[in-house]
């Protein structure tokens, strides 16, 4: 797993611990510190990312709750109001989290909504979401493994070899106790625990006792602290009866806990993590804001330039115009570049691509020549050199002869379209001038 940041707050939430988790999911004790909201911030250099929250045991409650089948589905709906009688004020105003069910039974976790809801509001504030909450007894290990040990004189009835692995084989039966400053968090089922100050521990412990009813079959005892002198305290403060049941004293780290275990997670319901959408909106708001200036400028930019284009424009218009009026001064001027350059065509000498002087000498002999052929219309394209003859004859054959002696005079006729018009036949001839 990647590094994880594990925090842990008190009960009035102003003073923080924290300590990151290497890749192996082991508590790197040298990034261990503490201090309040802004050190922490600082110390994670006020950068958007996820971590763990441990609260104090005193803050959450866990009870054991009985369900059946049919109420499996809506265990969430349906327990908080089991404990409406029990605990004092609203219901609505507790934030509930629910462990796994089984064989009729279910543990309930519970804490003021407010108050956790004003922790994850300060986090968020410095750009921390949390992603996995627990209350700190519930990550108490029942067994350790590859921490050195130190057990206690043996206890009746004794244990076989390898007693703190063989305590996971039954964990109901085994109370973990953490002296942690002043405060000792206390594990005694899977998914239960609380904390206590230091001077009420012995109460506490007698007052499970009678509640879980063991009086004639007391649970193992594994204490931890950070130092022996810490371990003899908390043994002290142990119930007369508790004393021989000592199995373990361990020597470990307040971060050396069983992050994988089965504790209940808070993050459920309204604490439920979601699309990280602040976090993403903190890590492309630099990015949004330099888009939206670029975009801005950019667009200044064009409409800059297109009104610039527009003053030339009107300019340029307004020069055309002044030149049309020049030329004709009365008469529209919609389009006045268009009107103009059909002006100055038309003051242009055509192009002469033939000699009509030429066609009529070679082409009118030879009508001559026919004497069914009368001519009624001759036409003369001068930008082409085309030359239309409207004819007439009795007999199609001499339309037809004459057009082939046109075009034995070197010029191209096309085949004539030919009409009938009562006994005469009316075509039209096209010319086009000789090939060279």
């Amino acid at each position: 797993m990647s590094q994880q940041l594990v925090l842990s707050i008190d009960s009035t939430a102003d003073n923080f611990r924290w300590c990151w988790l290497s890749e192996e999911g082991q508590a790197d004790m040298e990034s261990a510190a503490s201090g309040n909201l802004q050190s922490l911030g600082a110390a994670i250099g006020n950068l958007t990312q996820q971590a763990w929250l441990l609260v104090p045991g005193a803050k959450v409650v866990t009870r054991e709750l009985e369900y059946s089948e049919k109420e499996k589905k809506h265990l969430r709906n349906l327990l908080p109001f089991q404990l409406e009688d029990a605990v004092v004020g609203d219901i609505d105003d507790l934030h509930f989290a629910i462990g796994e069910a089984k064989a009729g039974k279910v543990t309930l976790a519970y804490t003021d909504k407010s108050w956790l809801r004003s922790i994850f509001t300060q986090l968020s504030g410095i750009g921390l979401e949390i992603t996995r909450c627990w209350a700190a007894p519930h990550l108490l290990p029942f067994a350790e493994r590859e921490l050195v040990v130190e057990t206690s004189e043996p206890v009746e009835p004794a244990l076989d070899a390898g007693t703190v692995t063989d305590l996971n084989a039954s964990p109901t039966q085994t109370w973990v106790l953490s002296l942690e400053h002043e405060t000792v968090n206390i594990r005694f089922a899977e998914q239960q625990g609380f904390s206590v100050p230091m001077s009420m521990v012995a109460m506490a412990l007698n007052l499970l006792i009678g509640t879980q009813h063991l009086a004639d079959n007391l649970p193992f005892i594994v204490l931890r602290a950070n130092a022996k002198a810490r371990l003899n305290v908390l043994k002290m403060q142990l119930p007369e009866a508790l004393v021989p049941r000592v199995n373990s004293e361990l020597l470990v780290d307040e971060w050396e806990l069983d992050y994988q275990g089965k504790a209940i997670d808070l993050c459920q319901a309204d604490f439920s993590q979601r699309l990280p959408l602040e976090r993403w909106l903190k890590i492309w708001r630099g990015v949004g804001i330099l888009a939206l200036v670029t975009f801005a400028v950019y667009l200044s930019v064009i409409m800059f330039h297109i009104h610039n284009l527009n003053t030339k424009s009107l300019a340029l218009r307004k020069q055309t115009e002044a030149a049309f009026r020049e030329v004709v001064p009365n008469g529209q001027s919609d389009d006045p570049e268009k009107r103009l350059r059909a002006k100055l065509q038309s003051l242009q000498p055509k192009t002469m691509t033939g000699s009509v002087t030429t066609m009529l000498a070679g082409v009118l002999p030879l009508v001559a020549a026919n004497p069914d052929v009368t001519v009624k219309v001759i036409s003369y394209t001068a930008e082409t050199g085309d030359m239309m003859l409207n004819v007439q004859a009795h007999s199609f054959n001499s339309i037809e002869s004459l057009r082939t002696a046109i075009n034995g005079q070197g010029f191209t006729t096309e085949p004539p379209v030919v009409n009938v018009q009562g006994d005469l036949n009316v075509g039209r001839l096209k010319i086009s001038k000789p090939q060279h």
